[in-house]
């Protein structure tokens, strides 16, 4: 890493091709000579300079004749990439990966660490912006909160009552967890006793989530899967008025459909996005697109809707079998050593083992075939991508951070993994960069603050000493992260480099 690149100048000066009297350039941070890769910005093949100050972008151009305050940052950015910082539009920041709620007070000091080191894993990998596809204000706040970290949005999670995930969490509690919540008047004899139905029709759920800050609403389809495959549904009536509520106040809504049923079900009622990809067909011998599928898919691009493939959920429930993933070097970076460490203790191994019950699952890790496990849905899902990409649809990169109560979702790491499996599927590095910027940033409405360099939007940045749309393993360069105009070096994010060092504008950063 050139860290000694950056330096804070006394006096700093530079001879432009025009004439004139010197100029002083009032910013905080002056990133010179760098190439600007941004969605829309027509001059990649020349190097610019890009001014910040007060934590947003001033310019973005050829500096000719100045010089800078002494209090000016000045990075060189010669051979080096200058990016928009990224957006995982699909997190649940409140889980610790492995990790549940209720079994933190006996780990309470390793929970802690992690939760201390959770936002810089998510830096670590670029990810500047990062929305809870299902939390409340207090929990957004408590984040944004936290000195180093991404910004953090939130749609509120609109199940039916009862339906998925609700059906996971206890009673009387997740009607307190899950607040935004859908009543169903066909099984009015259910709803719990207590709370007025009245305040959770779709206008009431959705005017609440607008109030309390939500950018988005998301609902889910799920009939189940395990042993539980008999969950309530919302009916078709139900979502069309809850995304026509949304709608109407500029809100997009995003639904939990990884099946073939539900995103035709989802087709028919006006959502804007499928929070998974479709990995779960009705004929579950084939794993090849078919006519079905590929009318499904079609009509999807047809009508607008977008797709967060979330590849990466399969292999988090497939990974945790592998014997040898807590030895991959990548995890020291984005986990504390404790909690790798309790990982492999007897309690950290719960949800392995719960899965091995399974008695499929068994067979194939006692046959050290774990790899296997998942790999027709795999394949479904990334043909999908491939299909759906190859004609046009529009994608929107998330995780699904973490997605299950597997440790091998680990923050940050897991959405850079993500990357790897929309290659593999077809996806260019272009189609990619696109989604994790101003993709994600337009359809969430957020792209006046982020997504592309340009003048007046946010200052984060990313510093990479490749180039991101030649491939995707420039994502791995990343020199500099810049997060409101602060300079924050890539190494000291990582789990195992001890605190965040912030630049200062007013100290030099030399060895």
């Amino acid at each position: 890493m050139r860290k000694y690149q950056v330096l804070v100048l006394a006096f700093f000066a530079v001879q432009g091709c025009s004439h004139g009297p010197t100029t002083e350039i009032d910013a905080d941070l002056w990133i010179r000579d760098v190439a600007v890769v941004s969605v829309g910005h027509d001059r990649q093949a020349d190097t610019s300079d890009v001014l910040v100050r007060d934590g947003r972008i001033v310019f973005v151009g050829k500096l000719t004749a100045h010089r800078v305050k002494a209090t000016t940052t000045v990075i060189d950015g010669t051979h080096q990439f200058l990016i928009p910082g990224l957006i995982d539009s699909h997190t649940h920041l409140s889980d610790i990966p492995g990790l549940v709620g209720e079994d933190e007070p006996s780990v309470a000091a390793i929970a802690s660490e992690a939760r201390t080191q959770i936002p810089r894993s998510y830096l670590y990998h670029g990810f500047t912006t990062v929305i809870d596809l299902n939390s409340r204000p207090q929990a957004i706040d408590d984040w944004n909160a936290q000195s180093v970290r991404p910004q953090a949005y939130f749609c509120g999670g609109s199940p039916v009552f009862d339906g998925y995930p609700m059906s996971f969490m206890p009673k009387p509690a997740r009607y307190q967890m899950m607040p935004y919540f859908l009543y169903d008047e066909t099984r009015s004899a259910e709803f719990p006793e207590g709370i007025d139905p009245r305040h959770h029709t779709p206008s009431a759920v959705v005017e609440r989530i607008h109030d309390d800050g939500g950018i988005c609403v998301k609902t889910h389809y799920e009939r189940g899967f395990g042993e539980r495959r008999d969950l309530p549904i919302p009916s078709a009536d139900l979502i069309r008025a809850l995304a026509d509520s949304a709608h109407a106040r500029g809100m997009p809504v995003l639904m939990h459909a990884n099946s073939e049923a539900a995103q035709s079900f989802a087709i028919a009622t006006g959502i804007d996005a499928f929070a998974h990809g479709m990995w779960t067909w009705n004929d579950r011998s084939v794993t090849a697109m078919h006519t079905e599928i590929e009318r499904i898919v079609d009509t999807t691009i047809e009508n607008g809707i977008s797709l967060q493939p979330t590849i990466q959920v399969l292999y988090g429930e497939r990974d945790i079998q592998n014997p040898e993933y807590l030895d991959d070097p990548r995890l020291a970076h984005v986990l504390p050593a404790s909690l790798l460490a309790w990982y492999r203790t007897e309690a950290g191994q719960w949800w392995r083992q719960q899965m091995l019950q399974n008695p499929f699952v068994a067979q194939l890790v006692k046959e050290g075939h774990w790899d296997e496990l998942d790999a027709e849905p795999i394949a479904r899902v990334s043909n999908v991508l491939r299909y759906f990409t190859n004609h046009g649809g529009a994608l929107l990169f998330g995780s699904d951070t973490p997605s299950s109560p597997t440790f091998a979702n680990p923050p940050g790491l897991n959405g850079r993994i993500e990357m790897d499996r929309w290659i593999a599927a077809g996806v260019s590095p272009l189609q990619l960069f696109t989604a994790a910027t101003i993709g994600n940033a337009r359809f969430f409405g957020i792209d006046t603050e982020i997504g592309t360099i340009e003048t007046g939007k946010r200052a984060d940045l990313l510093l990479l000493g490749d180039n991101p749309l030649l491939n995707v393993a420039a994502y791995d360069t990343i020199e500099y992260v810049i997060l409101g105009g602060e300079v924050l070096d890539r190494s000291d994010l990582s789990a195992d480099s001890g605190a965040v060092h912030l630049s200062s504008r007013t100290n030099v950063l030399t060895q």
